[in-house]
């Protein structure tokens, strides 16, 4: 990501991750805080963000929607996929913590799958949880996706189904304002 929105997609996550104090109630919530912080560094012009671009129609899947795609105006031709996930707690409980660390490998896979099949410039996930199962390593619990700290992940799984060649990534995690955030994993 060489560009001038590379680098301002990474700068809104930052700024998210520091302006980001309160509980936040859902992933439309973080997707918002984080499209708010990009538009401002455009002073909310020259840039396109569209919110649930059915970007998957030809993968066979239920969900055809990218959280967010974003490109300059003045640059339409480089587009950037980005996929976000925030499982929190609730009032019952800790999120489906097994279910999603698959829905997260899905998410990076089907990332991958923009990127090679769809022309995206980049392709980003972003993550942020207050779930300490999702950071630390456990012997207790199903380990087929895990998502604990320095663990290195791979779409070994998920070549088959989306036409993509494997991809490594590595898990980092930073504790800040009552979250957990997931170090940028880009494509």
């Amino acid at each position: 990501m060489e560009n001038t929105l590379s680098k301002n997609i990474l700068i809104a996550w930052e700024n998210t991750k520091n302006n980001l104090e309160t509980k936040i109630s859902s992933e439309k919530t973080l997707v918002f805080r984080f499209s708010m912080e990009l538009s401002k560094l455009y002073n909310c012009r020259d840039i396109f963000i569209d919110f649930e671009y059915q970007a998957y129609t030809e993968i066979e899947t239920k969900d055809k929607y990218l959280d967010l795609l974003v490109y300059e105006l003045a640059n339409k031709e480089k587009k950037y996929a980005i996929e976000f996930k925030a499982p929190t707690k609730s009032i019952k409980g800790n999120s489906n913590q097994t279910e999603t660390r698959e829905k997260i490998y899905k998410d990076i896979a089907r990332l991958k799958y923009l990127k090679s099949h769809k022309n995206f410039t980049a392709c980003i996930f972003f993550m942020i949880t207050d779930e300490k199962p999702y950071v630390n390593k456990s012997e207790n619990r199903d380990n087929t996706y895990d998502t604990s700290m320095g663990h290195i992940g791979n779409l070994n799984k998920f070549t088959e189904k989306y036409a993509i060649e494997n991809f490594q990534f590595t898990f980092n995690w930073e504790e800040k304002n009552l979250y957990y955030w997931l170090n940028p994993i880009t494509i």
